[in-house]
């Protein structure tokens, strides 16, 4: 089972795609397929009694397997009853409804998905709950105090969890932080294989599952993926080796502007790029482009919205770029040379962190672009940093040339 990830070919298939694209139709299919169990469960109103039991059904659901809530079903002994005809919502957006509560009255915050998808039925509709699997967990209700799970067989689908299995919960939580760091230290490894190094500055972007604990893709489509010459050349990669690893596949480039693009089987996604000093006028300088490094984040963002689509998963992505080694290294605060005052930072590195969702990533890449450069520029120079209006044009101007 995987934790955090939405596949839409996982063990139970429940819906087949995003709930942000279901329709009328997939709403009755799934109603006719599955009655309630230990990852489905139905409303049949949206009343003050429903959204009190939110934080237990939902948190319940984000301590187990994951699951799917829907309002405006009428499901007597959990067995959906046709005609499916929906509810009138008082709220103008229930979903937002539902997140609030579960902002409110669950600890920590479960990450969760809501569609309100309209009924034949002229003015009634269906809410879509989705909560996946979390490795945050134990959520726990009502001031911290009660942590439910779910249960099968009976009317009443939730149970107070054991300490066992509270435990279990914890170490789930451990184990996914330690995934995340083990994969970038073997990354290196394999970096400095193919005489990629730290001793010099670098930047660095690491993309990937918010939670990875189970297999994406198996290692054999990791180098499909990168072997289509398309990808390779979005990605900044149309030279280069194509390599195997034990855990995905990776790209060396040395002819020109070295680079390193790794991929492992949890959809994490590694590039490490040297920093070259600037060249202009024909003459070499020591000063650094800081603004350039918008082009590799917006493709390497590009990339692995592809490699969600590839793998038919959906999931929240954790984004990481870093500038290293940059300890008095000086930068241009301009992207036109001429024009530039010297920039440095008391740092030795910089870094920007964003948490999206692998959902039509490909739209936001470029938004997300800019606020990342905003957070790398922000600690640099002596004068007033640049806003984020600021730095939306520069960045945009960049990639609309890069």
């Amino acid at each position: 089972m995987l934790y955090g990830v939405w596949f839409n070919t996982d063990v139970y298939m429940l819906f087949l795609k995003p709930i942000s694209t279901l329709t009328f139709d997939d709403v009755e299919d799934f109603c006719r397929r599955f009655h309630e169990n230990i990852r489905v469960e139905y409303k049949s109103r949206f009343d003050d009694s429903v959204k009190n039991k939110l934080p237990k059904v939902l948190s319940s659901f984000a301590n187990s397997y994951g699951g799917i809530l829907i309002i405006g079903i009428n499901a007597p002994a959990g067995v959906p009853q046709e005609p499916y005809e929906g509810i009138v919502f008082p709220e103008r957006e229930p979903g937002l409804t539902v997140q609030n509560i579960c902002r409110d009255g669950i600890f920590p915050e479960i990450p969760l998905y809501t569609s309100l998808i309209s009924s034949r039925v002229q003015g009634k509709a269906f809410l879509v709950v989705q909560v996946n699997e979390s490795p945050k967990s134990p959520h726990a209700i009502e001031n911290s105090t009660q942590v439910f799970v779910r249960s099968e067989g009976g009317t009443e689908r939730t149970a107070l969890a054991d300490i066992a299995r509270i435990e279990r919960m914890l170490f789930r939580r451990a184990d996914v932080s330690r995934r995340w760091n083990e994969f970038f230290t073997q990354s290196w490894d394999f970096a400095q294989s193919v005489n990629m190094n730290q001793k010099y500055a670098y930047r660095e972007i690491r993309i990937g599952p918010l939670y990875p604990v189970e297999a994406l893709m198996t290692r054999e489509a990791i180098y499909d993926f990168l072997a289509d010459p398309k990808r390779r050349v979005v990605a900044g990669f149309h030279f280069g080796q194509l390599l195997r690893s034990p855990v995905g596949a990776l790209i060396a480039r040395d002819q020109n502007v070295e680079r390193f693009l790794n991929i492992g089987g949890f959809g994490t996604l590694h590039y490490v790029e040297p920093y070259y000093s600037a060249t202009y006028g024909g003459e070499a300088n020591n000063f650094l482009d800081l603004w350039s490094m918008a082009v590799p984040v917006w493709k390497m963002l590009m990339l692995s919205g592809a490699l969600m689509e590839y793998a038919n998963a959906s999931c929240e992505l954790r984004i990481e770029t870093h500038l290293r080694n940059i300890s008095g290294q000086a930068f241009f605060s301009n992207t036109n040379p001429v024009m530039s005052l010297p920039i440095t930072t008391v740092a030795t590195s910089v870094s920007a962190s964003a948490q999206v969702s692998s959902q039509n990533l490909s739209g936001s890449a470029s938004e997300i672009t800019v606020d990342l450069m905003y957070q790398l520029r922000w600690p640099f120079g002596k004068e007033p940093a640049p806003t984020i209006d600021q730095v939306r044009p520069i960045v945009r101007n960049l990639l609309g040339s890069g």
